[in-house]
């Protein structure tokens, strides 16, 4: 802002403006200010509390995956295949042989001399080739597309082109010439299996790709690579075939993914797969769920603090919001679940709350903390009568504990819940303040404005007046003295 100037010099118009402002805003905007720095250190004071609960809420809903509790560990030695088992799967050894591989048929062009393809139709059927070696085709798996001509590199990306064929081209360059590959492909991956053989059948153009799997080429310029076929496995000396290398169902549970095969001369890869109890999973599960309720009462604690010796409080001292916060994680906690596999409460597993020396009292007060006794909840674990899976997760249509849980907790953090409205209400509150501020702001300028104007009026006055005061003491002076 400009200074207001005048005729005089009496005045420090800018010092007495500035102080008088200075003096304003200390007392209508600076309690705002305060006020708003309050409401600003709650919300983040929430923010914290917020985070911790849903970090919490996720320590929780893991607790309820089906694979932590009752769950297995499955260990291969040997080669030719790796496995997995799924929670709950059977205890126990088994013996493993893997004879062959699941393959896709693949076939290629000759490979001294280049094909050069035309303008023609390629029919595809696929069917299986029997132990006789005769092709039987599969009347409802049959595709075709058409080709304008051109050169190798536009044949294989025509094919590529079109998902439905049921094959992928690829051009191999073997030194001499390039050579066209065609394999039988399923949409998430190779066709494996000997019911995915197909029969080629090229006009004009392309009537040098034709290939029966059963008799071969048949005068084309095409060459069997590799047959389809089967995956070929004993499971405990009974002998299994399945059309894909991962196989499931043979033992329930378990998925068995065959990735070798014997080499010429050796009959199979033999191994031995052993599926036994694993309670790492739910161990850790447990332990992560304890360190996150954990961290949630040691962020209530420090926003809540008293210091008696001091007199202060902490950013939510006091506050109702906590206390309701604090109340709905210690009933979540205790809720008893109806016995679901015969378990009515974390105590019974050795999830309960711990308690420590107060220094200044030398009581053992409970500090809300959550401990676990590691042998208690082992031979829970090991104990048949107890179904952990049950109690976490739930039975039929009754909701476990992890479900139970999360859910009281999402009625803290939903965007409805009760953090969301009360920190909606800070919100409004930090608003409001910064509003009340901008208008006193306003009044203010003005008032600086009005002040200066002001006091520039006066400091001419007393300037004019101190002229006056001058011009009289000068006149007086010359006045003639009285004998």
């Amino acid at each position: 802002m400009a200074a207001i100037t005048s005729g005089g010099s009496v005045l420090d118009i800018t010092s007495i403006v500035s102080q008088l402002i200075t003096a304003e805003r200390r007392t209508t905007q600076q309690p705002l200010v305060t006020k708003e720095a309050a409401q600003t250190a709650k919300l983040s004071a929430f923010g914290q509390i917020k985070g911790a609960l849903s970090g919490l809420q996720t320590a929780a809903e893991a607790l309820g995956k089906n694979d932590v509790f009752g769950g297995v560990k499955a260990t291969v030695s040997g080669k030719g295949f790796g496995a997995s088992a799924a929670a709950g799967s059977a205890t126990g050894s088994h013996s493993i042989e893997v004879f062959q591989l699941a393959k896709e048929q693949r076939i290629s062009t000759d490979a001294t001399t280049s094909f050069v393809p035309g303008a023609g139709r390629l029919s595809i059927q696929f069917g299986t080739v029997n132990e006789s070696g005769s092709f039987e085709a599969d009347a409802e798996r049959m595709s075709s597309f058409e080709f304008e001509g051109g050169t190798l590199a536009e044949l294989r990306d025509a094919i590529n082109k079109d998902a439905s064929l049921g094959l992928k081209a690829s051009i191999v360059n073997n030194g001499k010439v390039d050579q066209l590959v065609l394999t039988g492909a399923a949409p998430n991956g190779p066709a494996t299996g000997a019911d995915m053989a197909f029969k080629l059948t090229g006009t004009d153009g392309l009537e040098g790709l034709s290939y029966d799997p059963s008799t071969g080429a048949s005068g084309s310029a095409m060459h069997s690579v590799q047959a389809a076929q089967d995956a070929r496995l004993k499971v405990d000396g009974i002998e299994i075939s399945r059309g894909r290398n991962t196989i499931e169902g043979v033992l329930e549970g378990v998925t068995l993914t065959l990735n070798d095969e014997p080499e010429e001369g050796v009959a199979s890869l033999k191994g031995t797969l052993t599926v036994a109890t694993d309670n790492e999973p739910a161990r850790k599960a447990v332990d992560g769920f304890i360190k996150a309720y954990n961290e949630v009462v040691d962020i209530l604690k420090s926003v809540t603090a008293y210091d008696s010796a001091t007199r202060q409080g902490s950013t939510l001292t006091g506050d109702s919001t906590v206390r309701n916060i604090q109340s709905t994680l210690r009933n979540a906690l205790n809720e008893a679940l109806g016995g679901l596999g015969g378990v009515h409460s974390l105590a019974e597993l050795g999830i309960a709350g711990g308690a420590k020396m107060d220094k200044e009292s030398g009581l053992v007060k409970a500090d809300g903390k959550l401990e676990l006794d590691s042998a208690k909840f082992t031979a829970a674990l090991e104990n048949a009568d107890k179904d952990l899976l049950a109690f976490f997760s739930g039975s039929g249509t009754t909701k476990g504990f992890a479900a139970t849980f999360s859910e009281r907790l999402g009625g803290l953090l939903d965007d409805n819940g009760l953090i969301a409205n009360r920190t909606k209400g800070i919100d409004d509150n930090i608003k409001s303040l910064k509003d009340q501020f901008d208008r006193i702001d306003q009044r203010i300028t003005s008032m600086e404005e009005r002040y200066r104007i002001e006091f520039s009026r006066l400091d001419t006055l007393l300037a004019g007046m101190s002229q006056t005061s001058s011009y009289l003491s000068q006149q007086l002076a010359n006045l003639p003295k009285i004998g």
